[in-house]
């Protein structure tokens, strides 16, 4: 009975590092939880601590909510887990494809110095657009996450 306490006491703490840290397998803490509150239901059950059967009954529940929302749901939709680098380095590429593009635009006229960047407005309205429609899909992302 000791070793499932010391084993229920341990992934629960996991579990908190691994939501605390904002680590890349957050999802996984409810795994570790849940894991935890089986473990704490054999203790609480074997022990007569009824009340904390019943607690852990409820958190084995938000266990599960956690496991369904973090990792079988995005499985089943296919979504593919993408780091803050990568979005990053995809919004890097956007942004530096739009300004490209005006660029040679704009130095294919003899106005405009060759030693400049400029930037028109059409440039950076194309940069917003494509902002816009990121931060669009991190929110339908987050809000997919939460329901």
């Amino acid at each position: 009975m000791q070793n499932i306490e010391m084993l229920s006491a341990a992934l629960g703490l996991l579990g908190s590092f691994l939501v605390a840290t904002k680590s890349r397998y957050a999802g996984l803490a409810f795994v570790a939880w849940f894991v935890s509150n089986v473990g704490w239901l054999i203790f609480g059950a074997h022990n007569d601590h009824w009340y904390f059967v019943a607690q852990q009954i409820g958190f084995t529940v938000t266990s599960v909510l956690g496991i369904w929302n973090w990792l079988v749901r995005p499985a089943l939709r296919g979504e593919a887990a993408e780091t803050e680098g990568a979005r990053e380095k995809r919004a890097r590429a956007v942004v530096e494809r739009h300004l490209d593009r005006d660029y040679v635009g704009l130095t294919m006229g003899s106005h405009v110095l060759h030693t400049t960047a400029p930037v028109t407005y059409m440039a950076l309205e194309r940069i917003y657009v494509a902002g816009e429609e990121e931060g669009r899909a991190l929110e339908r992302e987050r809000a997919g996450a939460r329901s």
